[in-house]
């Protein structure tokens, strides 16, 4: 198992990548720069949803006064994760992906490739992270359809609509990979073995799905091991595009192509139609199939081809 991968290399070397060595305050500037991520994001999901909020009460306020509380957090859960709503979300994060990218630059000082971001064979990377995503999310609903956990309801039809969603989740993916691998990994890589920054950055992704519907255990596990194994994935292709591309294509297909909920939210659209039937252990229940058994059995397997299975450079250096 070869962990010298050139991406630490780039990390500490790198004169003027400026992060403290404790770990602990590490994980305290990251909260920081969260909270400005999340506050940016909420920018443009605000200017959106204010104006519909107010364009449905103020007509039952004129008619009938105040409006009960129960009936209004009701109205308000309703259209944050109501189709259109959940489009300009993912579009929304590529202001936290922005912030994330200035902060690296500016403040701790280093080069986007410190990051993974490299143009060498970008674009190859990204084509490679999206048959990975595909196929990987595919093995998932094949499993979970065996075990019993998926109903086929068939072809729904194509809509455009369909690929502002896969515009959108490919920005939402990017966020998320830039944050947690492209950011959070290297900071911790910059001093700390690469087994704690596979870790801290895994747990810290599995935290933050922690408020999305019908979060389990179950859940949270597999989000770790999604990460664990995008981690390595990114460490092992010395780029950050292909995660990526997998991260966005993973969420994509999960609700856009198969029409299974993503992390507990509907994403409205769909090519084909699948529903959910039988136990929560084969389907992953109201969270979707990032919950189920399916999915820690892809992952796991995903692992362990990414950490024992060498690559053709390996497989050279150990044989000279």
């Amino acid at each position: 198992m070869n962990l010298n991968f050139p991406l630490i290399q780039r990390v500490r070397a790198s004169e003027h990548f400026v992060t403290p060595g404790n770990l602990f305050l590490k994980l305290l500037i990251f909260l920081l720069v969260f909270l400005f991520y999340t506050f940016a994001e909420m920018i443009p999901i605000i200017l959106f949803f204010i104006p519909r909020l107010m364009d449905w009460a103020m007509p039952i306020m004129e008619k009938n006064g105040m409006i009960a509380d129960d009936v209004m957090m009701e109205k308000i859960n309703g259209m944050l994760t109501d189709p259109f709503m959940t489009k300009v979300t993912l579009f929304a994060t590529g202001l936290g992906t922005i912030v994330i990218l200035l902060f690296c630059r500016f403040v701790e000082g280093r080069k986007l490739n410190t990051m993974g971001f490299r143009k060498k064979g970008a674009a190859l990377h990204y084509l490679l992270g999206l048959g990975a995503g595909f196929v990987m999310f595919s093995m998932v609903v094949l499993l979970s359809y065996l075990m019993g956990g998926l109903q086929w309801n068939g072809y729904q039809g194509f809509s455009w609509m369909v690929l502002v969603a896969l515009l959108g989740y490919g920005i939402q993916g990017m966020s998320e990979e830039v944050m947690c691998r492209g950011y959070l990994m290297t900071t911790v890589l910059r001093h700390q073995n690469v087994w704690w920054a596979v870790a801290v950055n895994s747990v810290v992704f599995g935290i933050l799905h922690g408020g999305n519907a019908g979060f389990s255990l179950l859940a949270f596990i597999n989000l770790v091991l999604y990460a664990v194994m995008i981690s390595f994935y990114m460490l092992r292709t010395d780029n950050l595009w292909g995660a990526c591309a997998i991260h966005s294509i993973w969420n994509f297909v999960q609700g856009n192509f198969y029409g299974l909920p993503v992390s507990g939210i509907d994403s409205g659209e769909t090519i084909f139609s699948m529903s959910l039937q039988g136990s929560a252990l084969a389907n992953g229940g109201t969270f979707g199939l990032e919950a189920s058994l399916p999915t820690t059995i892809v992952m796991t397997a995903a692992i362990a081809l990414l950490l024992f299975v060498p690559g053709k450079k390996q497989e050279k250096a150990e044989t000279e």
